[in-house]
């Protein structure tokens, strides 16, 4: 698997409309196509920015992650239809750790995810 750190404030950020003048954090593109989002500040609140970001990353056709999210971004998700599962990401914990994400997307179907309580290694 190509792991690829895309942080904001860069051309890659700002290429998944992950830009610095509206957020700070950082994601990890995998095989070009899954997006990792281990770390999002809004810098305006209550705009529709975060919605709007994961919106268009879903409709662009990626396959979208959210590892740890706090209760406001998981009210966020479940507006998209994501669900609670749990993933090994060993580059990152040592142990599985919370991962939301849609059970199915048209655009990602070699993607088969698992319920919360098992384990997916990638």
């Amino acid at each position: 698997m190509t792991k690829k750190r895309i942080e904001t404030g860069t051309g890659e950020g700002d290429a998944l409309g992950f830009c610095a003048d509206l957020f700070s954090g950082w994601l990890e593109l995998c095989d070009g196509c899954r997006l990792y989002l281990y770390c999002l500040i809004s810098l305006y609140k209550n705009e529709g920015n975060t919605q709007n970001l994961i919106r268009r990353w879903i409709s662009d056709g990626y396959d979208v992650r959210i590892v740890k999210p706090s209760a406001i971004m998981q009210h966020i998700l479940c507006k998209f239809s994501f669900e609670q599962f749990h993933e090994y990401l060993p580059d990152h914990y040592d142990d599985e750790v919370e991962v939301w994400r849609r059970r199915f997307t048209p655009y990602a179907t070699k993607y088969i995810s698992r319920p919360a309580g098992k384990v997916d290694s990638g």
